[in-house]
Parts: structure tokens; C-alpha cells; sequence
């Protein structure tokens, strides 16, 4: 069948099944992960104690009471929350009686308190620990954050959290001395790289933060208030104070053992040999998707994390992995987005890789970075190349002209996809858009054409692509033959009639 497949009986029989929004939910417990690798033994632990959890109203009081105290008394064992509360008054022996000032206070709170003011700053542990954890005895680890009262309350009613890790069957991964570039100040550092070849949506490894905080420094509306009563130039050391002392009070509770780690870390703002909480904070922090405080602009409320793993992992502009915030277990997926060999060194992008080679090399100035991948080796290929991946990619106008002419070739799109897909291969940029725009086009071609074969085959590699950016729920539907040509259906029906964008519409 070539594009007529649609107007076909068998094409509108098939756009008339039951919606993928009418399907039935898929637990996040029994998603299945690309490649049918193993999941780890699910280990008992006290993250299992229901900090947050939604009840059903109790019209019985007598029970209400019983529940909140058997609450309370679990919660005695487990790691306190601390508030951070600035306390407003006048500054002491001040001949000026209108000059005031905040000073901090550290307040305890029980590990199971919600009640928080929405912007108010809490150190807390997540998923709650008892008092005398050790990573041996929760292999899977924890992290301390420092965040506000709403997002502790959206973090914890996360549906199925917290989940435990899921880790390959088998290490894949090692930490060695990096070579992915150079640095005209700093030693050799380390490395991640495979212990083995992995192949595209392969899962080399979960890590959790093992510190949590704001990506822009906060002081809290107290604070503030006693700010604007400063001169401009008193500002900006006193809420760097303040700040400095929010951060120790959450790197304070964290494990000796992780805190002595956490000192290794790449510093890129140390000053005078000294490294700061704040500046391996910024030097090793992942953005953390999904994780922000609304009503906030400009990324203000922004989160941050930093893992002692995952953290060592180097730049490069043609990166080989991508990693995925997957919220119910808490922790970050670290996929390959294309064949590694064994033995190579696993890199991710600092920047936007798809930015010309000045403009990277700007960027990568900041981090004291000068690459050596192959893409800076050769920078006018590249930039030639890159430049050409706007215009070159087929669009969604493009594949509905294409569905509409029957004049034109029915290899016309997917040939045409085919050299976009090389070009973005031998740059090894694998994890950009375009890469998967591509291959969604390709796969919708293959539908128009009533090849249910192909359409399947480049839908699944769309969807180990798709998978490590936005994880096994999204990935794995892909992998469900039916559900996939539906939503694949229903997808070209939605863009030919109102020419919305393709990504809207794939599967998951």
C-alpha cells in the first residue's frame, strides 16, 4: 500500500480502537526496561516509611488519633528535617535603632513533617532515612536536600515513590584517568568508561544525588527584607553569608565518608586553593528536569544535584551518553546513545553541542576546557554540517505534502532522512532532535506505506532513543506492537489535520 493506507478499511479500522488516553495506566513498577535487562532485588529499607502519602480521609477519630501517633513515634527514628528561619531584629549595641538583622536559625522538624510554609527552605533527607543508616545498610544511598516546603510535599506524593534503583545486571562502567580533553591548570581527572560494548538505550548505571539544592542562590522573604534596607555594596556579601550557611547546614548532614568524596570534586571557582560547598556545587551540578519551584522566573527555581559518580563523567561535543531524572526512584539513568566499545571513555555535553565551533569553545572557556573530540579536531566539517541539520531534516510540512502528492517517489523522504541520519552518526551526535526527528520520519514513511515491518523497526529505535532522554515509560511503548502502530495511526490522522508538530504525537 503506498499513502492511501490511511483511507484504507483496514487503516480507518484501525484508527478506531480504543485511544492510547483511554488505555489502561501502566504502573512505573511493572514498566519493562529496554533490552529486558534485570532489575535489581528490590532491598528492604526505611525509605519505605510513608512520609507523604495521600490518605483517604478517616471519618473515625478515634482511629485518626491512633494513626497520627503511631506516626509520630516511627518518625522519632528516623533523620530530622531542619528549617531554616531567619529571625528579624535590631542589630545589637547599634547606636542606629532602625538598623536591623537577620540572623539564622536552625530549627528541627520531624522527618515526616508537610506543613511547611510553600517557599520556606527545609534540609531533609529524601527518601527518609533512620537516624543511624550507612550506605551498606541501603546500598541504594539517599540524598540530602536542601529545598523548599512545597517541593518536599510535590517530591514525596510522587506516584510509586520512592521505587528502588534499577541497575544493570552486571557492572558496566569504570572510573579511569580522562582524556577527552585538555586543561592548562588542572591534573589529569577522572573518567567513567565501559567495561564492556554497550549499544544504544543499554543502561549503564542509576545514581542518586547525594546533594540536592537550589540552582540560584535563595535567602528568604525575612532576609530580603533586611536586604533592601542595605547599601548595594553590604548586599551581596550578606546574602552570600547567608547562602554559604544555608549550604553547610544541609553538607553538614551528609555522611562523613560521602563528605570527604564530595571534597574531590572539580572546584572551577576556587580561589586561592580553597575549594567551596557552592562552587563544586556549580562546577558538578546536574539540572534535575521536573524539579522546579513554580511562580519563579528564569530558572530561579531551579534545582541542582550533585552525584559522586556520575559527576566524573567529562565533556565532550560528540557525547556517547545521556542520563534522565526519573523521579519515583529519585535518582538519575545514565543510557548509552550509541555503540560504545569497550574500553572508551563515557562523555557527556557540558553545552549545546549543536552550537558552531567558536561558540562551543566560548562556552567550554568557563569550565577551563579545550576539546579534542573529533568534531573540534575538524571544526569547519562540523560546523558546515551542523549548519545544514536545520534545513536538512525533514519537517512535518514536508511529510504531509509527501502524503498528499502521489507524484513523488515513496522513498522520496525516508532516502532524504536516511543521509540526515549518516551525517548526524559520523558527528556522533545521536542524542540531539534532529537525530530523532529523522527517525520519526522515516517510521511514519514506513506507515504511510503500509509496511507495518520497517515502521516497527525504526519505531524501536526511536524509542531506545527516546528512552534516554525521557526514560523506560516513554521507551518502553515502543516496545508494544499494537499500542505503537495505534498512537503511530492516530498521529499522522492529528497531523495532517491540524499540522501540529510530530514529537506531540508519538507513542507514550
Amino acid at each position: 500500500m503506498k499513502r492511501g493506507f490511511l483511507n484504507s478499511t483496514k487503516g480507518k479500522k484501525a484508527i478506531t480502537v480504543q485511544s492510547p488516553h483511554e488505555a489502561p495506566h501502566i504502573e512505573a513498577s511493572h514498566v519493562r526496561e529496554v533490552n529486558s535487562e534485570p532489575q535489581s532485588p528490590s532491598v528492604p529499607s526505611p525509605s519505605s516509611f510513608p512520609v507523604a502519602r495521600k490518605d483517604e480521609k478517616d471519618t473515625n477519630e478515634e482511629a485518626k488519633a491512633s494513626k497520627k501517633e503511631q506516626s509520630a513515634e516511627k518518625s522519632h527514628d528516623y533523620k530530622n528535617d531542619q528549617r531554616i528561619l531567619h529571625h528579624l531584629g535590631p542589630v545589637p549595641n547599634s547606636p542606629e535603632k532602625s538598623v536591623w538583622t537577620a540572623n539564622q536559625i536552625i530549627e528541627d522538624a520531624p522527618s515526616n513533617m508537610l506543613d511547611y510554609e510553600p517557599q520556606e527552605l527545609v534540609c531533609t533527607t529524601i527518601p527518609a532515612q533512620l537516624k543511624n543508616a550507612t550506605r551498606e545498610s541501603n546500598p541504594h544511598g539517599w540524598t540530602e536536600c536542601l529545598l523548599t516546603g512545597l517541593m518536599k510535599q510535590t517530591i514525596l506524593q510522587t506516584p510509586t515513590f520512592p521505587q528502588p534503583l534499577s541497575q544493570p545486571g552486571h557492572p558496566r562502567h569504570r572510573v579511569g584517568k580522562s582524556s577527552a580533553y585538555k586543561s592548562s591548570i588542572l591534573k589529569p581527572l577522572p573518567g567513567l568508561y565501559a567495561i564492556k560494548e554497550l549499544n544504544m538505550g543499554n543502561l549503564i548505571l542509576s545514581e542518586r544525588p547525594v546533594l540536592i539544592v537550589p540552582a540560584m542562590m535563595r535567602v528568604g522573604e525575612v532576609f530580603s527584607e533586611v536586604l533592601s534596607q542595605m547599601h548595594a555594596h553590604d548586599k551581596i556579601a550578606a546574602a552570600m553569608s547567608q547562602w554559604q550557611k544555608a549550604l553547610e547546614a544541609v553538607f553538614n548532614r551528609l555522611l562523613m565518608e560521602d563528605q570527604e568524596e564530595f571534597w574531590k570534586l572539580r572546584d572551577i571557582h576556587q580561589k586561592y586553593g580553597k575549594k567551596s560547598i557552592d562552587g563544586i556545587m556549580k562546577t558538578n551540578g546536574f539540572s534535575i528536569s521536573g524539579l522546579a519551584d513554580p511562580g519563579l522566573k528564569d530558572d530561579l527555581g531551579a534545582y541542582s544535584g550533585v552525584c559522586l559518580v556520575l559527576s566524573q563523567l567529562n565533556h565532550s561535543c560528540r557525547p556517547n551518553v545521556e542520563r534522565f531524572w526519573h523521579m519515583p526512584s529519585f535518582s538519575f539513568q545514565l543510557r548509552a546513545t550509541r555503540k560504545i566499545a569497550k574500553n572508551e571513555e563515557l562523555t557527556i555535553s557540558y553545552i549545546d553541542q549543536l552550537e558552531p565551533y567558536a561558540e562551543r569553545c566560548k562556552a567550554l572557556k568557563l569550565f577551563d576546557i579545550v576539546c579534542s573530540c573529533q568534531s573540534c579536531k575538524k571544526p569547519k566539517i562540523g560546523d558546515r554540517r551542523r549548519a545544514q541539520f536545520l534545513t536538512g531534516t525533514p519537517t512535518t510540512d514536508d511529510f504531509g505534502k509527501w502524503v498528499k502528492d502521489a507524484t513523488v517517489s515513496g522513498d522520496h523522504l525516508i532516502k532524504r532522512a536516511l543521509v540526515q541520519i549518516s551525517l548526524l552518526e559520523d558527528d556522533g551526535l545521536e542524542n540531539s532532535p534532529y537525530y530523532q526527528n529523522n527517525l520519526m520520519i522515516i517510521m511514519l514513511c514506513y506507515v504511510a506505506l503500509g509496511d507495518g515491518e520497517k515502521a516497527m523497526r525504526w519505531g524501536k529505535k526511536l524509542g531506545k532513543s527516546e528512552l534516554c532522554k525521557l526514560g523506560p515509560e516513554v521507551g518502553d511503548q515502543y516496545e508494544k506492537l499494537e499500542r505503537s502502530l495505534l498512537c503511530i495511526f492516530l498521529a499522522m490522522e492529528m497531523v495532517l489535520e491540524h499540522s501540529q508538530t510530530l514529537v506531540q504525537f508519538c507513542p507514550g
